[in-house]
């Protein structure tokens, strides 16, 4: 890779090919962590599905292809997801990595694991917007006028939107979720932001239903102010970008950036989070811009306590490590590449390529390892042949809750989670961190 100001993006596309492995790279897998897949003689389990891009629904996605590959990322064996979505197969000493491919209206998403040892992967899939019609969802508008009066100079934000006054609300278990109206102040940051929820069972779809402004006045409406600041080794970020939002039995809600300070709604919702996150534009030239981002997120325990969000900013470190991988490439040489010791709390590498409307090729990986030359059928290579203005996405990632040793361990406590099927998203997921980089190609 060239440097031409701060950085640049690959010099050809078969350069940037090579990352997943649809060009020789001469590199065979040989990592160097403890915690690797060649595990003794065993059984690959899991579900694959494809679920609605509108709600939670899912069905079996029979017919997925499913590939074995070995320690240099040769194909040792392949086969197709059954009728019932579930998947058993064999995972002899001699397999490394697992991947599976799925169509979805004419666009290929190809996703691989690196260093698998056999046991359970849990449940994975795409989201598939033909599903959309099994989801029981319904329009719902709202009258926010007497709202808009009576607190001049908020923001109204409806399920999250502050440009509508329409939701649509999907059912879950039988039942609509409740709708969520938040306000939060225009300009005086000294102001309460106000939270209520609206229970729409009893109204008729397409009903315009009237908001009584009245529906803020209880104390557990009221908002608590976050004395939020991002660390001292943040000095140079003079904006922050603090969001707040709750987990809940229906999932995430309020999803709110706050131009001010931030505030959360403990008399409405147990679980309440706070996230920051920066955006680089790092350069580029006639090839590709490259972009570095950061977030962090942690759970606000005790909202009159500081929160201090602590972004990781490893921009240089990063683009190093990502420079390795295409470097060896350009090379032909072995793949090595070395991701630990860039921040902290994260256990997984996440390398994504492609171009939407074409093909998309997700590869999760140890921190630090060898990427092999990963074997794909000829019809699932040919889409990416076919790429003209890719996406390349290299990201770290974790929970603060394993080393960068004991990602199969990692890997092995999400799917117990997804087994356990949760309603309210486990504490497992509450501090989270990632650090990307990404390449526009042009």
């Amino acid at each position: 890779m060239r440097h031409k100001g701060m950085y640049t993006a690959s010099t050809s596309m078969l350069f940037i090919l090579g990352v997943i492995g649809l060009t020789g790279c001469g590199g065979g897998s040989d990592d160097t962590s403890p915690d690797t897949g060649g595990s003794p003689d065993g059984r690959l389990t899991g579900d694959i599905v494809y679920y609605a891009a509108a709600c939670d629904v899912s069905q079996p996605a029979v017919g997925t292809d499913i590939i074995v590959h070995r320690k240099d990322g040769s194909i040792l064996s392949q086969s197709k997801v059954p009728s019932t979505g579930k998947f058993d197969i064999a995972w002899p000493s001699d397999a490394y990595h697992f991947s599976y491919a799925q169509q979805i209206n004419g666009e290929l998403f190809v996703y691989s694991r690196l260093n698998v040892v056999a046991g359970d992967i849990g449940i994975v899939g795409e989201r598939n917007s033909n599903l959309d019609s099994a989801c029981s969802c319904s329009d719902f508008n709202f009258s926010l006028s007497d709202i808009h009066s009576a607190y001049n100079g908020y923001t109204v934000y409806l399920d999250g939107d502050n440009k509508t006054t329409r939701a649509n609300v999907c059912k879950q278990d039988g039942q609509f979720p409740p709708v969520n109206l938040v306000l939060t102040p225009s300009h005086d940051d000294g102001l309460t932001s106000y939270a209520a929820q609206i229970d729409v069972n009893n109204y008729a779809a397409n009903r315009t239903i009237y908001v009584e402004p009245s529906i803020f006045e209880n104390a557990a409406n009221e908002s608590v102010l976050l004395d939020a600041v991002l660390s001292s080794a943040n000095s140079n970020i003079e904006y922050p970008d603090f969001r707040t939002f709750s987990e809940t039995d229906y999932g995430r809600v309020n999803w709110i950036p706050w131009m001010m300070s931030p505030h959360v709604f403990p008399g409405l919702f147990a679980n309440n989070f706070i996230t920051s996150s920066h955006f680089d534009h790092l350069g580029g030239d006639d090839y590709g811009e490259v972009y570095y981002y950061t977030s962090r997120r942690h759970r606000v325990t005790d909202p009159g306590d500081t929160q201090v969000v602590q972004l990781q900013q490893n921009q240089q470190k990063m683009l190093q490590s990502t420079d390795a991988i295409l470097s060896s490439f350009s090379e032909d040489g072995a793949s090595n590449y070395d991701f630990t010791g860039i921040g902290t709390g994260k256990t997984l590498l996440q390398v994504d390529f492609g171009q939407n409307g074409i093909a998309h090729w997700t590869i999760e990986a140890p921190l630090k390892g060898t990427f092999p030359d990963l074997d794909l059928p000829t019809n699932l290579q040919t889409p990416f042949e076919q790429i003209t203005q890719a996406n390349l996405s290299v990201m770290i990632y974790g929970y603060f809750s394993h080393s960068s040793s004991q990602y199969n361990q990692f890997r092995t406590k999400v799917a117990e989670l997804q087994r356990a099927d949760l309603k309210t998203r486990s504490d497992f997921y509450d501090n989270y961190v990632i650090e990307q980089i990404s390449v526009d190609i042009n």
